[in-house]
């Protein structure tokens, strides 16, 4: 959330009721991210699961 925030400068009140939930995953899929070596090599993950991540780590951050 607060990465958005800063990142596009709307106010987190904003985020909240002014954009689509699909807006921010499509947001969220587009960031860059570091990827292990050791995964790139490994099983690939499809873009679902990848998204399904994202939003499972920033849920679970929201609730701390």
């Amino acid at each position: 959330m607060w990465q958005i925030a800063s990142a596009t400068g709307w106010s987190v009140d904003y985020i909240l009721n002014g954009v689509n939930f699909q807006t921010l995953i499509m947001m969220l899929s587009d960031a860059p991210r570091y990827v292990d070596g050791k995964q790139a090599n490994g099983s690939t993950q499809s873009p679902e699961g990848e998204a399904s991540d994202i939003v499972a780590f920033f849920q679970s951050n929201l609730k701390q």
